[in-house]
């Protein structure tokens, strides 16, 4: 087996914090050095390391989080997302945008229409006009 398709092995089973961390440690710095130059949190950087999903915010955040620190620890940002893609990958809840669901927008036309009533009643009833007065 060649040289190139063991490091290929290798990068398939690689996580992208561990990518991260291997990229840290091969320059010398801290997790404290990383979170001075990223201004990330201790707590972040840990757990972006660790791969640990369960307290990583969503993927926006995430995906700048992990680029930050590829570059701060002199690792290729694009290999470094394209781990975490590929081990996490998007799913439909995480690409949709929040639309309100028929109930609230059910609420919102209640609540414009009786604005809307509200607002004629009072006209007519301070309106000096329609009540015989001039």
């Amino acid at each position: 087996m060649e040289m190139s398709d063991r490091d290929e092995k290798v990068e398939e089973t690689l996580h992208f914090g561990e990518y991260l961390k291997e990229a840290r440690l091969l320059k010398g710095l801290s997790v404290r050095d990383v979170c001075h130059e990223t201004k990330l949190s201790r707590h972040m950087v840990e757990s972006i390391e660790a791969g640990n999903r369960s307290i990583l915010p969503e993927d926006v955040y995430l995906k700048s989080f992990v680029r930050t620190m590829a570059f701060a620890c002199g690792a290729d940002p694009e290999k470094a997302l394209e781990l975490l893609l590929k081990q996490t990958p998007p799913t439909k809840e995480r690409l949709s945008f929040y639309t309100p669901s028929k109930q609230n927008k059910g609420l919102l036309m209640t609540l414009v229409l009786a604005g809307v009533v509200v607002a004629s009643l009072l006209f007519f009833w301070l309106d000096p006009m329609s009540q015989g007065l001039q």
